[in-house]
């Protein structure tokens, strides 16, 4: 924690040099004495007050982010204080990243503009629309933020096209790694083009949880293989089910889930591979996707008369098809010999596969693992999480664990990229808790960017993400109280 503080403050100091070095000048301008500019937070608090900025905007400068865009408000005041506001020195400031007003303070000749117009233009300014963006990043950043579903991995639980928002409080605010970025945007803007800025980097803090990860719990979390991105906070975002706590034993036999020896709970969503065979009649696919909402459906081949599929399906869309359709032969779960090694399950260590996993052990802080040859290259890669020296690892027989970890599973098995491939996730790439569906639209999976293929799923939109509760009328109910009093208002005056 301290040292979370430590570079944060560093951060701080910096800032608050640059701050003078490039406002100076315009501070003299302004009739305020030099020993006023130099005190940090101070200097601020004065500027705040002749804009007559709300004096509450001096607690944006407790976080890195926030702070910049603090300044860079502070110093768009300062600028057209002293020059008119043209396209020119507004573009001129946002091309440069605020660095403009060095060039100002150092080489162009200062003259006051008429005092009364730092007042006037303050009736003018879209101060609202700028403290709501504000607002809008704190909340995306510290408080709950939204994401969309784009892949299949968690069906039927969450489907594509699913928009939700996640806690980033419930399982405890994870502080900002990669300090200066860009808002709003993840990790990167074009291509490989990074949205921040990498040599700064801030060492992990995590604020106490509301409430701990629960096994079964859905997550968002960074993805740790994420080769593209150093950064944690930076890496690519995944969201699964949590089914392995640290300490827990996890095996899979037959396709179906052990933790700690006991078989997994039953959910009616979850979803696995079926195969299927018809005969004479290929399956009406169009009326699977369109009538029933199944879109993974794969055509394997037809061989005398008889059609074969792949569906990913869960046990009451099986027994449903099974029943609708009078030319299935067989539909059965798709589940792999217990002998087959499957390429990429757990780093291509073992010789596991999807359906026959285990047992693996879950490492918990603070436990020590005994390594030996058997197991040694399953726990290989929390060494490079916890920046472990491996030769000094090697040499011992026993290693205490210094972070919690995950595994972490999609609820459709045969179809999402998980830690029965990737290994553990590490508790400093812990997101959040995904909370609310606020919007859901089904899209065509290979055209997304068609609208006219959207249909909104109406029974999903302000909706819970356990299914429990649903805020739809109270959405509508709302939107009525808004629409009548916006006549109300248009009457009155």
């Amino acid at each position: 924690m301290h040292q979370y503080f430590i570079f944060n403050g560093i951060f701080l100091f910096f800032e608050h040099v640059i701050h003078v070095l490039g406002t100076w000048k315009l501070y003299k301008k302004l009739g305020i004495k030099s020993w006023k500019i130099l005190i940090p937070v101070y200097n601020i608090f004065i500027i705040l007050k002749i804009y007559k900025r709300s004096i509450w905007c001096i607690f944006l400068l407790l976080f890195p982010l926030t702070s910049i865009i603090l300044i860079f408000i502070l110093w768009m005041d300062l600028i057209f204080t002293f020059f008119k506001k043209t396209k020119k020195n507004i573009i001129l400031f946002f091309l440069s990243a605020g660095l403009y007003i060095f060039y100002i303070n150092f080489f162009k000749k200062i003259q006051l503009l008429k005092i009364e117009n730092i007042t006037k233009k303050k009736k003018t300014d879209h101060i609202g629309i700028l403290l709501a963006i504000i607002l809008s990043f704190v909340t995306h950043t510290y408080i709950v933020q939204p994401f969309v579903i784009p892949t299949s991995s968690m069906e039927r639980t969450l489907l594509v096209g699913d928009f939700i928002l996640v806690s980033k409080i419930h399982y405890g605010l994870r502080m900002p790694m990669s300090p200066i970025s860009i808002p709003f945007i993840h990790n990167n803007i074009i291509g490989n083009i990074k949205s921040y800025i990498s040599i700064f980097q801030w060492p992990y803090f995590r604020f106490p949880s509301i409430q701990s990860i629960q096994r079964n719990d859905i997550v968002v979390f960074n993805f740790p293989k994420d080769s593209n991105h150093k950064i944690i906070d930076r890496k690519d975002h995944y969201i699964k089910r949590c089914v392995g706590l640290p300490g827990d034993l996890i095996s899979i036999k037959k396709g179906i889930l052990f933790v700690n020896h006991k078989k997994e709970k039953f959910f009616l969503e979850k979803q696995q591979a079926y195969f299927i065979k018809t005969e004479n009649i290929p399956l009406n696919i169009e009326y699977l996707k369109n009538k029933m909402d199944i879109e993974d459906v794969e055509y394997i081949g037809e061989k005398n008369d008889e059609y074969f599929y792949q569906i990913m399906l869960n046990e009451q869309k099986a027994v449903q098809i099974k029943h609708l359709f009078d030319n299935i032969v067989f539909i059965k779960k798709y589940i792999l010999p217990i002998h087959f090694k499957e390429n990429m399950i757990f780093h291509n260590y073992t010789d596991w596969n999807r359906d026959f996993f285990g047992p693996l052990h879950i490492p918990k802080k603070g436990e020590l693992i005994q390594l030996n040859s058997k197991n040694i290259h399953i726990y290989n890669e929390i060494f490079t999480y916890e920046k472990v020296n491996k030769f000094d690892f090697f040499s011992k027989k026993y290693y205490e664990v210094k972070n919690n970890y995950y595994f972490m599973m999609g609820d459709n098995r045969h179809n999402s990229s998980d830690s029965r491939y990737w290994g553990f996730v590490p508790e400093d790439h812990i997101v959040g808790k995904p909370i609310f569906i606020w919007m859901s639209i089904d899209w065509d999976r290979d055209n997304p960017l068609n609208i006219f293929n959207w249909k909104f799923r109406w029974d999903r939109i302000m909706k819970t993400v356990n299914g429990k509760y649903s805020y739809l009328s109270l959405l509508f109910l709302l939107s009525f109280v808004y629409f009548i009093s916006f006549l109300f208002k248009s009457e009155k005056s």
